[in-house]
């Protein structure tokens, strides 16, 4: 673990505390992040998914339209598709103990503790965990549960299954030589739960639920008009708009561990004698907060080429855009007595205005001191842009190779800005931390830009498929996904660090019409990250105010997920 020298300056301790005020904010950011690093594992094409996604060069009939428009001109004739996918994620967790800090940190913390130093005189470890009390969090495990997703107009929906039907259609214009097709499908389609009490408890039950109780995101392709054109006999170009729903919502706690707010302290110097402020304790839960948000029409286009240098070699290029949702909805928090019993005092102490003390520092912006507050916040999200490349050999006559290569630009995810319609307490407090701690500017009192620093990606995909007669085929897939997401930025919302994507499936032409497809795929993903490693969950840095509700925790994530997906295609 890296030490860390943390100034004795009673008000530099103002850098935790947004960390976990800022916590509902930077939780919505990582849930799109979910979604998008997650590309192609929920469109549900059995033969891209069968192919471990190599299908650039060999596109899969009406879902060309998203994998290469290109590929849509090998349809002959008209053709209609419904297809299903049925998918189960299992997310683990599991934390160590805290560790801690160097002896420097360790008597600025204890130092700020008159009641430490009087019932626990001597700077010592043990003397330190007297002083604190134990993290509940240390040493204990985390799983998900039932599936959700976000859906249209009914927001955030637990499920007993995760099981999504799409389709398309798609005919030829022999007369003009060219093919136009839409569909419909699910390019981001993820969700799940974790136990939690209920929501006027202040004891979130999973520990992992200080990182998302339900987690969905949803991104469904409703109208994808696209065109392809054989240029030649052996080169054809296609290009289409998308028309699509976004959806994210979640429901989560969170808290504010250690001497988060233990600064205030200081302010019962300047109260009358005998009295002093109730503080939020040292792993007190801070509050509960939901939020769901959509938009209804973000706007994208795709493009492709796909060239058939002979019979047994072909090549495929395939672009699709980045598209911006302005995401808007409504956001609920519910304060715990903890954080309004320290919010209260601040407001109004025997007279004294110490909120508008430290308000001086945060735009004058007093607290509300509400159990719930509640409005509308709004997001613009942006789809990164994607390229692939890929080539389809014939190596054998029975037997075809495909390999993918895919670029995705997640560097565009630099921060998020969250627009809330009115001042909430939890991003008042974190606007005077920023403007103290001068780590950056991350808040004010109605506004949260949260800072991502992702990571361009690049990943590559193997398929294979053989050919056992004329109407039956059998596919092999392979993806070892990289992870656009880097060792500081890890967390338990988002558990999927770099992922193997093992898959199988088949093929077969049931008679002239009719085509059955079928495939399978197993997802696994394993992470571990040091104790203060990460700003999203760990760090112990001071003034690092995005997402740390597992101060100095370290934790390891295990990620499982299972795919099946199944689909008729149907000439008529």
């Amino acid at each position: 673990m890296e030490k860390n020298a943390y100034p004795l300056v009673t008000l530099s301790y103002l850098g935790k505390t947004a960390a976990y005020t800022a916590l509902a904010s930077a939780i919505f950011f990582v849930s799109q992040a979910q979604a998008q690093l997650l590309n192609n594992v929920t469109m549900g094409n059995p033969k891209a998914l069968a192919l471990g996604n190599a299908v650039t060069a060999d596109p899969p009939g009406i879902d060309s339209i998203h994998f290469n428009p290109a590929g849509l001109a090998q349809i002959k004739g008209r053709q209609r598709q419904v297809k299903l996918l049925v998918a189960h994620m299992e997310l683990e967790s599991q934390f160590g103990a805290p560790i801690l800090p160097g002896d420097d940190v360790k008597e600025a913390y204890y130092s700020l503790s008159s009641e430490c130093q009087t019932n626990f005189p001597g700077n010592t470890a043990q003397n330190w965990r007297d002083c604190w009390g134990e993290d509940p969090v240390a040493n204990t495990s985390s799983s998900s549960g039932d599936p959700v997703l976000m859906l249209p107009f009914a927001g955030i929906v637990e499920l007993p299954m995760l099981a999504v039907p799409t389709g398309g259609i798609a005919f030829e214009d022999s007369a003009n030589g060219w093919t136009f097709g839409t569909a419909v499908y699910t390019p981001e389609g993820v969700g799940y739960s974790r136990s939690a009490n209920d929501v006027n408890s202040e004891d979130p039950g999973d520990p992992g639920s200080y990182q998302g109780i339900n987690v969905g995101v949803t991104r469904l392709t409703y109208f994808s008009p696209t065109i392809a054109i054989p240029v030649s006999e052996r080169l054809s170009i296609g290009a289409g708009i998308t028309f699509s729903y976004q959806g994210l919502g979640i429901d989560t706690f969170f808290r504010a561990p250690l001497t988060t707010t233990r600064f205030l302290e200081t302010l019962n110097s300047i109260l009358p004698e005998g009295e002093e402020l109730h503080i939020l304790g040292s792993y007190d839960t801070v509050g509960r907060l939901e939020m769901e948000m959509e938009d209804f029409m973000s706007i994208g286009f795709n493009f492709g080429i796909l060239y058939h240098a002979n019979d047994w070699l072909s090549f495929g290029f395939s672009y699709r855009s980045e598209s911006t949702s302005d995401l808007s909805g409504d956001f609920s928090m519910t304060n715990s007595d903890a954080f309004l019993g320290t919010t209260g005092g601040l407001k109004d102490t025997f007279g004294l205005p110490l909120d508008q003390i430290l308000g001086v520092l945060a735009d004058g912006a007093p607290f509300n001191v509400q159990k719930v507050e509640s409005g509308t916040v709004e997001l613009e999200y942006i789809t990164p842009q994607s390229v692939n490349f890929g080539t389809s050999v014939k190596v054998l006559p029975s037997l075809k190779v495909n390999v993918d290569a895919r670029w995705i630009e997640y560097s565009v995810w630099d921060t998020l800005d969250f627009k809330f319609d009115r001042n909430v307490d939890f991003l008042t407090l974190a606007s005077v931390v920023n403007r103290v701690s001068g780590v950056g500017d991350y808040a004010d009192p109605d506004e949260m830009r949260i800072r991502r620093n992702y990571e361009d990606s690049w990943s590559l995909a193997l398929g294979v498929e053989y050919t056992l007669n004329d109407n039956f085929v059998l596919r092999f897939g392979y993806e070892p996904r990289s992870t656009s997401i880097p060792d500081d930025a890890t967390d338990l919302l988002f558990p999927i660090a770099e992922a193997d994507l093992y898959t199988t499936g088949f093929g077969w032409q049931f008679n002239k019409t009719t085509r059955i497809e079928g495939a399978f795929g197993y997802l696994y993903s394993e992470s571990s990250t040091p104790a203060g490693k990460s700003h999203n969950a760990n760090s112990n840095i001071e003034g690092d105010v995005v997402y740390n509700p597992y101060y100095s925790t370290p934790f390891k994530n295990e990620t499982t997920a299972y795919l099946f997906a199944l689909s008729l295609d149907q000439k008529f």
